[in-house]
């Protein structure tokens, strides 16, 4: 094999290790998927949530782009909290509500339930203690959310492109010892 073509399939084939750690960790996120979507995982317990108290100021739709992934939509609604000097602070509520019904909210006194440690999400939200947006509904949809990640990710083709990735990587990680073995013994008997 001449020279060059060795340093070429040796540069390539000392890639394989990403292809080795993509097939685990792609059976990893299968996991991880199902795992989410059986029981309670996919939501946080009513006992966990903070409760936010206040007005809502203002209400907008917010649209993320992101460059690998598709766009992400939902509504951002700002509620000032009674007490003087308090911030206004900002909550997500999720894109499947009415329009109308967010819009509704502005000017209302409202008692949200939220997951600080979700950026905010809104899991309840009532005026005058009546629910606007139960937290039965939001849990639902969570569930919903975590099932159909679960089914696409937990397919046969899913495992079997994993463990295609995880042979390939390994054959090209063992490729590549044998080609440096051989470059370097070459170099060696050239010198």
């Amino acid at each position: 094999m001449p020279g060059f073509v060795r340093k070429i399939l040796i540069f390539i084939t000392g890639y394989a290790w990403l292809l080795l750690l993509a097939g685990p960790g792609l059976i990893g996120l299968s996991l991880y998927s199902g795992w989410k979507a059986d029981g309670d995982h996919a939501y946080a317990a009513r006992e966990s949530l903070q409760t936010v108290t206040g007005t809502v100021t203002q209400a907008s739709e917010v649209t993320v782009k992101r460059k690998r992934r598709a766009t992400k939509q939902f509504y951002e609604i700002s509620v000032q909290a009674d007490g003087a000097g308090a911030e206004a602070r900002k909550l997500r509520i999720d894109y499947s509500t009415p329009q109308e019904l967010v819009g509704n909210l502005i000017d209302e006194k409202i008692t949200a339930l939220v997951d600080k440690s979700d950026n905010d999400l809104v899991y309840e939200v009532a005026v005058d203690g009546k629910p606007v947006i139960s937290y039965e509904t939001t849990r639902q949809r969570l569930q919903a959310e975590a099932a159909s990640s679960a089914r696409s990710f937990s397919g046969a083709g899913t495992w079997i492109f994993a463990i295609l990735l995880t042979l390939i990587g390994a054959a090209g990680v063992w490729s590549n010892r044998r080609l440096r073995a051989a470059d370097s013994s070459q170099q060696l008997s050239a010198a």
